[in-house]
């Protein structure tokens, strides 16, 4: 059984990922939580008489529409729908109720009411801070079954704990891992210890190993994630540059892994792991 925190502003694209993680894990034995988090109003109307009282009642009233709704999709019929509202930042109150209810993944959408950007400031800010994995689910991700995860590597030490919602969501559906080693130039090589860890730890599951070549890892892995015709993308956290390339992008490059696929960011687990 699985745990799953659902992060809502009561946003479509939050509707949506909501329903990209019923059709990932379905509704039977798994607990999903719909979570929204709340903050006092600006210091400018900190006068308004009742004003946070009135925020988190309108907070609740939300909520409670918003499970109304969840609950009835046919996509959760049979499952345990929860809802929490809970007053702090976004990703905060996430890591504080994912350790309270040892939760196992985070889904959320990429964008709200607010902004913008292909990825929104709370995706964002939730992917670089929570301590647990995030599923970002783009607004026009498909929802469809998994077939394909690329799962991009950087050459260090393999990941054991981190890697275990990966490994979950590939065996439930059934999923090829595509392990994508990114390499800064072509006289870098894998490295064979590193790649024979990886065949121990994907054994269960289809996989095979494929690399791909440049500076640019956020472009590569999109080049790679397009030609393997990947359903999913899965980093682990350590893959700063990539991270920063994913929220920082140029107006110029527009990468598709930012339109259309959910990117999996697991966070490093093993002690033992380089930095």
């Amino acid at each position: 059984m699985a745990h799953i925190i659902l992060p809502t502003d009561f946003s479509p694209p939050s509707l949506h990922a909501a329903l990209y993680a019923a059709g990932l894990f379905g509704p039977e034995d798994h607990v999903y939580t719909l979570l929204h988090a709340y903050m006092d109003p600006e210091p400018f109307v900190d006068t308004w008489p009742g004003m946070a009282d009135e925020m988190y009642k309108a907070s609740m009233q939300a909520m409670g529409e918003w499970a109304a709704k969840v609950r009835a999709l046919p996509e959760f019929e049979g499952g345990v729908v929860r809802s929490e509202v809970v007053y702090g930042g976004l990703s905060g109150t996430i890591n504080d109720l994912a350790q309270e209810k040892r939760a196992d993944l985070v889904v959320m959408g990429t964008l709200g009411h607010t902004g913008s950007a292909l990825l929104g400031s709370n995706a964002g800010d939730v992917v670089k801070h929570c301590k647990y994995p995030v599923l970002v689910v783009p607004a026009k991700a498909a929802i469809k079954p998994v077939g394909r995860i690329l799962y991009a590597d950087d050459g260090k030490q393999v990941e054991v704990a981190g890697t275990r919602v990966l490994l979950q969501i590939a065996l439930r559906s059934k999923a090829e891992v595509v392990l994508a080693h990114v390499l800064k130039n072509r006289n870098e090589l894998p490295d064979p210890a590193i790649a024979e860890m990886h065949e121990e730890l994907l054994q269960a599951v289809p996989h095979r190993f494929v690399t791909g070549e440049g500076e640019d890892v956020a472009g590569v892995i999109d080049f790679l994630a397009d030609q393997e015709q990947a359903d999913m993308i899965a980093v682990l956290h350590r893959h700063a540059g990539f991270m920063e390339g994913l929220f920082h992008r140029s107006t110029a490059k527009r990468l598709a892994l930012y339109t259309d696929i959910p990117l999996l960011v697991m966070p490093q687990m093993d002690h033992r792991a380089a930095v």
